[in-house]
C-alpha cells in the first residue's frame, strides 16, 4: 500500500487498485486526521500518533468497515475505520477521524479501480 498526501488531501492506495481517500483540511472548530494501530481505538482518538507504520505489503479489506459516530470526545464527528491485512503479519486498522461541533463535516470514500472504472464501496461523511 502506498500513501499520497498533498496538500491535506490523503489517499490510501493498494495493490489491487483499492483506494481511501480523506481530507485533512480543517476550519476553525474542527480536527479531522488519521491514524493506523493494530487495534480498533474508540476513545482518546485525538492524542493518538499516526506513527510510521510500513504497509507495503498490506491491502485492504474490502468486507471491513465501521464508524464511530456520537462520541462525546469528537463531539459531532466520527471515526471511520478500515481493516489493513497481510499474509503472516497483523492486521492493522486505519482510523479517520473528525471532532467537529456539527458545522463542518469531511468526507471520504473507498473505491474499487476495475479495467479503468470507479466503483464506489463506501461513501460517507464525519
Amino acid at each position: 500500500m502506498k500513501v499520497f498526501n498533498t496538500l491535506g488531501k490523503i489517499n490510501f492506495v493498494d495493490t489491487n487498485n483499492i483506494f481511501v481517500g480523506f481530507d485533512t483540511g480543517c476550519q476553525c472548530c474542527e480536527n479531522a486526521d488519521w491514524f493506523i494501530s493494530n487495534a480498533i481505538i474508540s476513545t482518546n482518538i485525538i492524542e493518538q500518533a499516526r506513527g510510521n507504520n510500513n504497509l507495503e505489503d498490506y491491502i485492504f479489506d474490502k468486507n471491513f468497515f465501521k464508524t464511530i459516530k456520537n462520541n462525546n470526545e469528537l463531539e459531532e464527528g466520527g471515526v471511520a475505520i478500515f481493516r489493513l491485512v497481510c499474509n503472516g503479519k497483523e492486521d492493522l486498522y486505519l482510523h479517520l477521524f473528525n471532532c467537529q461541533n456539527g458545522y463542518y463535516s469531511h468526507g471520504f470514500e473507498m473505491t474499487e479501480m476495475i479495467e479503468e472504472k470507479e466503483k464506489t464501496i463506501i461513501e460517507d461523511y464525519l
